[in-house]
């Protein structure tokens, strides 16, 4: 493979959480003391997955991979989630899984409510749900991902149409809060879909990516179907392919990291460390790896990291502990 967009959300980590030099990570320290360092402006991880694709909007993209006809509406992600409400905090629980069937209902219930808007509900994933809508217009709103286990009053809607997105979201909350089937979840110790988190819109683009192999997790995986690029069940198998520029996302980090589980967060490293980079680094060593982009989209900042294949020989280049990238 010619090159290898490797993409690690949360991998450092803003430098009063930042753990000091450990041995068990000597291989990812290695590595990015070979590389060439830069920091650019924070962005979430699904802007950085856009300008991959050449699109300036997730929604419809994770929308198309996802087998809906995006073409001639504006499309948001509408994903479930719990609100639990804290004396604190409203925080937001992504994962809130529920069944096709379930999916269904609760669309059926706010297509019926919402009609005479304009808008519809579509569920192709019980997990992934969409909103279609004639124009979505001058809103921003933070992904799922950068949300997760957050405060939901400290990411509500902005941009001069924000009144409107807020006032659609506190309808929703309303509609779902009573509905049956989140009754019945919650007697069977299961947590409600209590609302609905909108992001990620836009219209729909023609994609315009380099790539021709991805794989890892999601939305990365359903934005390569949109593309008909190749997709891959394993890295080794990628590096190993006639595939000639890919891209790889790992996620495993972020949830320890939203959830404020420093210990999980780094046992998850240790084993990122192990089952990824180290793959990563034998295909250098291999010839079967020309060359690396590890990108990390963290707090503060999205911390890039070029390395070519000749420069694993660079030995001079002692490796320095995680907390020195922090920000």
């Amino acid at each position: 493979m010619e090159h290898l967009h490797l993409i690690i959300p949360d991998l450092i980590l803003a430098r009063e959480i930042a753990p000091a030099t450990q041995a068990e990570l000597a291989l990812l320290e290695k590595m990015l003391a070979r590389a060439v360092h830069a920091k650019l402006p924070a962005s979430a991880t699904e802007a950085r997955l856009c300008e991959l694709f050449g699109v300036a909007s997730a929604a419809p993209l994770r929308a198309a991979g996802d087998g809906l006809e995006v073409a001639g509406f504006e499309w948001m992600c509408a994903d479930p989630v719990e609100l639990q409400r804290q004396p604190a905090q409203v925080m937001v629980r992504p994962d809130v899984v529920c069944t096709a069937e379930e999916a269904f209902a609760f669309c059926e219930l706010l297509n019926a409510h919402f009609a005479s808007d304009g808008i519809s509900f579509h569920a192709p994933h019980p997990q992934r749900w969409y909103l279609r809508v004639a124009e979505v217009g001058d809103v921003t709103m933070p992904s799922l991902g950068s949300a997760a286990w957050g405060d939901a009053r400290e990411m509500m809607p902005q941009g001069r149409d924000a009144v409107r997105w807020r006032a659609l979201g506190n309808e929703i909350q309303m509609l779902l809060h009573g509905h049956a089937l989140n009754q019945k979840r919650l007697a069977a110790g299961l947590p409600p879909v209590s609302s609905l988190w909108l992001w990620g819109g836009g219209r729909p683009a023609k994609i315009g990516t380099t790539l021709d192999a991805a794989g890892g997790d999601e939305p990365l995986a359903i934005f390569a179907r949109a593309a008909g690029i190749r997709r891959f069940e394993s890295l080794p198998a990628m590096l190993a392919s006639d595939a000639k520029l890919g891209a790889w996302l790992a996620t495993a980090l972020q949830a320890p990291l939203r959830q404020h589980d420093l210990y999980r967060w780094r046992e998850e490293l240790i084993v990122m460390q192990r089952d990824l980079l180290q793959v990563v680094w034998q295909a250098l060593l291999d010839g079967k790896l020309r060359s690396l982009t590890l990108e990390v989209p963290a707090a503060g900042a999205v911390h890039r990291f070029e390395m070519k294949a000749i420069d694993r020989w660079k030995v001079w280049r002692r490796r320095q502990p995680l907390v020195t990238y922090s920000v």
